[in-house]
């Protein structure tokens, strides 16, 4: 377990490195499902992104998927997207970046017989459109490789800029 904290640590700190610079800070929430065969869950979740440049995005979020079948589950992740601009309002983004995830419960409900903690990798697009100078939706289909858990995991939120 002191293993995964300390990479939670090493996520969390690369990220807060990266905020020391200036640029577009936005804060939001998300509501989540995660696919995997005989097994969904939904949740919420919470994120922070900061622009690193104009067209390079840095994400820090976790999430919780609330109980079901006897298990729940949370990630955090630390995503890259890349904006590709639609028009004025609009953005599309590929997701890119490691995440840790945890479980708690009948583990045999997912089919999986290890630990209840993995690392592993997300992988994905996202589409966002801006309401307004402060506020902005958003919609995302990422995979996240994890071993014996691979799912996809489908979000829709909104954020505030900062």
């Amino acid at each position: 377990m002191r293993k995964y904290l300390i990479i939670v640590g090493m996520m969390l700190m690369s990220a807060v490195t990266a905020f020391a610079e200036e640029g577009d800070k936005w804060a939001g929430i998300n509501l989540n499902g995660g696919f995997r065969s005989g097994y969904t869950n939904f949740g919420l979740g919470g994120k922070f992104q900061y622009e690193i440049k104009p067209s390079l995005r840095l994400e820090g979020a976790a999430n919780y998927f609330f109980k079901r079948k006897g298990t729940s589950m949370w990630d955090v992740n630390v995503n890259i997207q890349y904006l590709i601009p639609l028009g004025d309002r609009a953005n599309v983004y590929p997701i890119i970046g490691p995440t840790l995830m945890t479980y708690k419960g009948d583990a045999s409900i997912i089919d999986i017989t290890d630990y209840t903690t993995k690392f592993g990798f997300n992988g994905g697009a996202g589409i966002e459109y801006i309401l307004n100078d402060h506020l902005k939706v958003n919609a995302d289909v990422k995979y996240q490789y994890i071993k014996n858990v691979d799912r996809p995991v489908i979000s829709i939120g909104a954020a505030y800029m900062l």
